[in-house]
């Protein structure tokens, strides 16, 4: 149990500071609800909002469409605040605020897509295609997120049939062609949807995919990044009765390529024991979901129920086949009495990672050989509660506090019990109608976890045994402003995660990780047109030292990031276009100069049209890198000590994509 005497403090400080708030504005609290202020979440630079002092960024399917998006890279492109490098799909890990994935919730569908699999490989299979949203809250923040969302939590969502039938329209079909010229990708897309009865609709879609290796903007072609893709994806949704619903999903995505020993680092190298020679490899994901709702206003009873299954692995031919599997279940229900609207809850999961050898690796300069390890596990419980509170006209407050316990066993046969508390406390003050003021405290706690795979076997890492748990705290102050034509967002922060693990040899405990930051955007809307600037700026380090792009699993330092967006609507023409761009500024904060970043400019452009009985039609085309740059994405694993030089793949060069779909 953790035991934290400042945070007692600090909620004491907040609670006196928001009940003098409170006290001093002289409004009443029983507001009615023509003068209540609106709190909900406040839409800014088109689809980047925020609740309460929690900024979220929110990516539509419209946005995925017109950017014609294919990997987790072209998802979060449009928001300084995320960066994804790798390169290709295979390597590609996401930066939240310079803190790597890893300490960050990430679900698809409800499922939580959870462990470590490799330091030098992506984990998150998304298939962009059909995606209906996604969604990132960075910091530690409400309590209903799940456990151990340190770093904040990432949703992705899919589409079901309700999301393509319109009007009286009762079964439907949905194809769609694409093709990018930078490594000649060809992607296809068929779906079919429609009500099977009065009370059941599905939709089922697949997705194929297929790329050779890519050209940096310098012409060359990068080596070992051409990638094979399949998706199946199943929905199913049902209407009980007038109070309740089921759902299902089921999605089975797999990616082959082959790739390099380290599919995040380019060309050869003298190591010891493994150089990075060609391997082939497989990255497969199914996960499964089962939802049921329960909605009576009499009852004050709005209940969802989510169990779900993922298994999502990597077998590399010949070597060993490393993977993670959950199983959840989670309980929640929001209510509503008078000014407060509270949801609480429960949340298990049941997980397992497993490492199976298959014989010896091949090309190293001496023999490697996997051998299966026994399975980690580990079972996690929560509860959680949580409170939306409209105190008076103006101000709203939301807290809450959820509770967590951790039982890990480790391959060694140790076993770990870790459990603790994670209060919040936020407050939004409504100062005009055009103007919300905010500031908030989270925390999260997360017992000791599974080791990263590729480390327990290949590297031989155990657990020291009086490893701690994680507990991270996150303060953050902001604004909101939207007079209809002008509007900005802002967001100060400092978080910080207590006692973060390491592995080097024994893994353990190794100081604590701080992030001080901003996060501002800008924006003009007039008639058709709209335009916005954004900028974010983080500074991870550990115990004072910033972190550095082979500080895996906890994140890396880059130059502050730039992001200008503009679109304009010919709205008889039914055509947008649009003009992005990317400017990521040098950093140079290393010691070691070799290690610096220089800055880029990166500029994306699109144009799409609409046409066809009942806009059923659409042909995208977009220009990604438009002028050719090249560049190293400075989240992208560059810099290498052991090598002396950037091992990092450089970026896919210019790339002309045009897609055409059509929805009958």
């Amino acid at each position: 149990m953790i035991q934290n005497p400042q945070l007692t403090a600090r909620l004491a400080i907040a609670l006196i500071a928001g009940a003098s708030i409170n006290f001093a504005s002289g409004q009443d609290t029983e507001s009615s609800e023509d003068s209540v202020y609106d709190l909900a979440p406040f839409v800014v630079s088109g689809e980047t909002y925020a609740f309460g002092a929690q900024k979220i960024v929110h990516v539509t399917a419209e946005d995925l469409e017109r950017l014609q998006a294919s990997d987790l890279s072209d998802i979060f492109s449009q928001d300084p605040s995320i960066m994804v490098g790798g390169g290709i799909s295979a390597a590609e890990k996401i930066y939240v605020r310079g803190i790597e994935d890893k300490m960050l919730n990430v679900s698809i569908d409800g499922a939580t897509q959870a462990g470590y699999l490799s330091h030098h490989q992506g984990q998150y299979s998304i298939e962009p295609e059909l995606l209906k949203f996604a969604t990132a809250e960075p910091g530690a923040g409400g309590a209903a997120v799940g456990p151990g969302a340190l770093a904040g939590a990432i949703k992705f969502e899919n589409k079901g049939a309700s999301d393509f039938l319109t009007g009286d329209a009762t079964f439907g079909s949905f194809s769609k062609a694409s093709y990018g010229s930078n490594g000649d990708q060809l992607k296809l897309t068929g779906a079919l949807f429609g009500n099977v009865s009065d009370s059941v609709s599905a939709l089922f879609a697949y997705t194929y995919s297929d790329s050779n290796d890519y050209k940096d903007g310098n012409g060359d072609t990068v080596d070992l990044t051409a990638t094979d893709t399949n998706r199946a994806f199943l929905k199913l949704d049902a209407q009980i009765d007038a109070k309740q619903s089921l759902d299902f999903s089921f999605e089975d995505r797999d990616s082959k390529g082959t790739y390099r020993h380290r599919p995040n680092f380019a060309g050869y190298f003298n190591h010891p024991v493994a150089p990075n020679v060609p391997v082939e490899m497989e990255f497969a994901r199914q996960t499964a979901t089962l939802g049921y709702g329960y909605y009576s206003a009499e009852d004050n009873l709005d209940f969802q129920a989510n169990l779900y299954h993922t298994d999502n692995s990597i077998d590399r031919t010949g070597q060993y086949e490393m993977g993670y599997k959950s199983l959840g279940l989670d309980l929640s229900n929001t209510a509503a009495y008078g000014d407060h609207e509270p949801s609480y809850g429960f949340n298990y999961r049941d997980d397992s990672a497993y490492f199976t050898g298959k014989g010896q690796a091949v090309g190293f300069a001496r023999p490697l050989v996997y051998n299966t390890i026994p399975d980690e596990t580990i079972e996690i419980i929560g509860f959680f509660a949580q409170d939306e509170w409209q105190v008076s006209e103006q101000l709203q407050a939301s807290f809450g506090l959820r509770w967590d316990e951790y039982v890990y066993n480790d391959k060694d046969g140790q076993t770990f019990k870790n459990s603790g508390f994670s209060p919040n406390l936020g407050i939004s003050f409504a100062a005009t109608e055009e103007l919300d003021l905010n500031i908030s405290y989270g925390t999260a706690f997360r017992g000791v976890t599974p080791i990263d795979l590729i480390t327990a076997n290949e590297g031989g890492v155990t657990n020291h045994d009086s490893i701690d748990p994680e507990w991270a705290e996150n303060t953050e102050i902001g604004f909101q402003y939207d007079n209809g034509t002008y509007f900005a967002n802002g967001t100060l922060y400092q978080q910080t995660i207590n006692d973060v693990i390491i592995s080097s040899g024994i893994r353990d405990n190794s100081g604590d990780l701080e992030v001080d930051g901003y996060d501002f955007s800008f924006g003009l809307r007039q008639g058709e047109f709209t335009s916005s600037l954004g900028v974010s700026h983080s500074n991870p380090e550990l115990d004072g030292v910033a972190l550095v792009d082979t500080d895996f699993g906890l994140g890396s330092s880059y130059g502050r990031t730039w992001n200008a967006n503009t679109d304009y609507a010919f709205t008889d023409q039914q055509i947008h276009v649009g003009w992005s761009l990317n400017y990521v500024e040098k950093y140079d904060e290393s010691p070691e100069s070799l290690a610096h970043k220089p800055s880029y400019f990166v500029n994306d452009f699109y144009v799409q049209w609409v046409t066809g009985e009942d806009d059923n039609i659409a042909v995208t085309l977009t220009l990604d890198n438009a002028f050719d740059k090249y560049y190293v994405d400075q989240a992208t694993a560059g810099y290498n000590a052991r090598l002396a030089r950037v091992a990092g793949l450089a970026a896919p060069g210019r790339d002309i994509r045009l897609s055409t779909s059509i929805k009958f």
